[in-house]
């Protein structure tokens, strides 16, 4: 175990034995790696995120409970045990980060499960409905992404707007039959919720859809993502053999960039080796900013009772990552 792991351990192991429970007081005290690791955020962006989704008083008016009691009006409520506004947000981001159970949490925070699964819940679903107005504005266009600022693995595909490719979640084996069969991915031997996912220049989120069932094809996700609403003529699009979506983009006079098929020939051609390693190269930093949204642990296997909430915490953590200093350092690779 690591310095950062040991950290980790020797607060939880302490919180676990009954001893101080963990609180934003503790965590922040401690290294900026470890509460990075905690948190996945930065303890500077930890509070732009606590201000951007409004700070106190919004802590100040949520409702933990919705129910026929509680009424609709916004209105100032008892904050809960002991619980701080900061750990509120912070016991969600460990939730998301670490993969933490609702039961372990409410362990080290000294307070019921019951309470842990309010904040949560609410937490999410406040952090989405902030979040949920830039959607569109992720999707970076073509004018903010000119040539001059594309970095070297990217310079060969003039009017670049995104990198896509696919990402999965996998869930708990439905209770329904029929949704048993349309969720089963033979690719991935489980049932998984499929996510179609862009990425900027810079290897940012740029777009991330909503979950679609895992037995549908790449051709079809694209299609029902909603990506082609935010895509504009001469747009170039980097994509993996499997997105044979020339149809829909042809309708859209979105330019295509794939690694040429083999086909029945035995080798490819100097040019389309060559066009193929571009490509590849290009492709790295997709494949990164899904690693960085598979590093959210809670996103390893989803119960049942969580599927409902799933896009929201999905959209969340692509949010989050986006908080990350950029994959690719465009203005250094420039003029490699």
């Amino acid at each position: 175990m690591g310095p950062s792991g040991y950290v980790m351990g020797s607060i939880i192991s302490q919180a676990e034995q009954g001893g101080r429970p963990i609180s934003y007081e503790m965590v922040s005290k401690k290294p900026e790696k470890e509460f990075r690791r905690l948190t996945g955020l930065s303890k500077h962006n930890f509070l732009v995120v606590y201000k951007f989704v409004g700070g106190d008083n919004m802590f100040d008016q949520m409702k933990y409970q919705y129910n026929s009691r509680t009424p609709n009006r916004r209105k100032k409520q008892k904050r809960p045990d002991r619980l701080t506004h900061h750990d509120r947000l912070l016991l969600t981001l460990m939730r998301l980060r670490r993969g933490f159970s609702i039961e372990d949490l409410a362990l080290l925070f000294h307070v019921s499960s019951a309470l842990i699964g309010d904040i949560f819940y609410a937490v999410v679903n406040l952090l989405y409905h902030r979040f949920l107005p830039l959607r569109e504005r992720m999707f970076t266009t073509r004018a903010a992404q000119p040539t001059s600022v594309l970095p070297a693995c990217l310079k060969s595909f003039k009017n670049f707007r995104a990198t896509i490719d696919n990402t999965e979640v996998k869930i708990q084996v439905p209770y329904n039959y029929k949704q048993q069969g349309n969720t089963y991915s033979k690719y991935k031997s489980a049932n998984v919720v499929n996510y179609l996912v862009a990425c900027n220049c810079w290897g940012a989120v740029s777009f991330i859809s909503p979950g679609y069932e895992g037995s549908i094809s790449d051709v079809e996700l694209f299609r029902v993502s909603g990506i082609c609403d935010l895509l504009h003529p001469d747009d170039v699009l980097l994509v993996d053999r499997g997105f044979t979506i020339e149809e829909q983009t042809d309708a859209l006079r979105v330019k295509l960039v794939r690694p040429a098929f083999l086909g029945d020939r035995d080798v490819f051609s100097q040019e389309e080796n060559l066009m193929n390693s571009k490509i590849s190269a290009a492709r790295i930093h997709i494949e990164r900013c899904i690693r960085k949204l598979k590093c959210f642990h809670i996103l390893k296997r989803m119960t049942n009772n969580m599927i409902p909430m799933l896009d929201q915490i999905v959209f969340v953590i692509a949010c989050l990552v986006n908080f990350d200093p950029p994959n690719i350092q465009a203005l250094q690779e420039r003029d490699m």
